[in-house]
């Protein structure tokens, strides 16, 4: 289902990146896999698809006071053409020709002690239907700020301005072992109820919220749905991790 990369809290100041050229492998029949991915995806989408630039994840480095992240660029072509349609690419040419986009997820707890996923609509691109974090992909600035790009999602995705979020940290990367793709996992705390996100939910992505007592027991039972996303069930594994580590 998936797999966590690493663990830990890390807050702004302790977060550092570095930008490298891309170490994407270049193979003719992986590019020619990803040509056809794309021809059959514009046929299908048209002018809704869209080669937007990403953040390849090349290296990282985490200690319990450190969290050191090496990118350099990619776009959304190379990615539905490897992880998203073509990940098995990797067992027969490597890791390295996957495109490896760096996502970016949230553990939302409300003020009334839930925490918050969404039901994703039939439109998206990928899990349709399924149970998934409120969420995006890292895209390239300079400077690159991890958490702005988070709360950009948020204000998007819920309609959350600074105000509304209390604190937030990086509690660690996981991988969906399907798409092999590596999501750096966010603990958000806002100020809002489940009752007041439900009412700014963006239904273009989503269609309702998928809301989780922050209790163990309950974590636990909701990770057995199998209606969950990998990075869902990676997103409340962390903050149980994280949770348990304070006591």
């Amino acid at each position: 289902m998936f797999d966590l990369r690493q663990s830990g809290e890390w807050l702004p100041a302790d977060v550092s990146i570095r930008w490298t050229e891309s170490g994407r492998m270049i193979h003719p029949q992986v590019e020619r896999a990803i040509d056809a991915a794309w021809r059959e995806a514009s046929a299908r989408l048209g002018a809704k698809l869209f080669d937007g630039p990403m953040c390849r994840l090349e290296g990282i480095i985490a200690s319990p006071r450190r969290l050191e992240l090496t990118l350099s660029r990619t776009s959304y072509k190379p990615f539905l053409g490897t992880n998203l349609h073509n990940a098995h690419l990797a067992d027969e040419f490597g890791q390295q020709v996957l495109a490896n986009p760096v996502g970016l997820s949230t553990a939302l707890q409300s003020a009334d002690g839930w925490l918050l996923l969404g039901r994703r609509s039939d439109s998206v691109a990928y899990y349709p239907g399924r149970v998934h974090p409120f969420a995006g992909t890292l895209e390239p600035h300079d400077p690159l700020d991890l958490f702005a790009e988070v709360r950009r999602e948020l204000r998007e995705e819920l309609s959350l301005d600074d105000a509304d979020i209390a604190d937030m940290k990086c509690i660690g990367l996981a991988e969906d072992r399907h798409l092999r793709q590596p999501e750096l996992i966010f603990h958000v705390r806002t100020v809002r109820t489940r009752e007041q996100i439900q009412s700014t939910l963006d239904l273009a992505e989503h269609d309702s919220i998928y809301a989780v007592a922050s209790r163990p027991d309950q974590i636990a039972a909701a990770m057995a749905d199998p209606a969950l996303t990998p990075i869902a069930g990676a997103s409340l594994a962390l903050f149980a991790l994280a949770k348990s580590a304070k006591k």
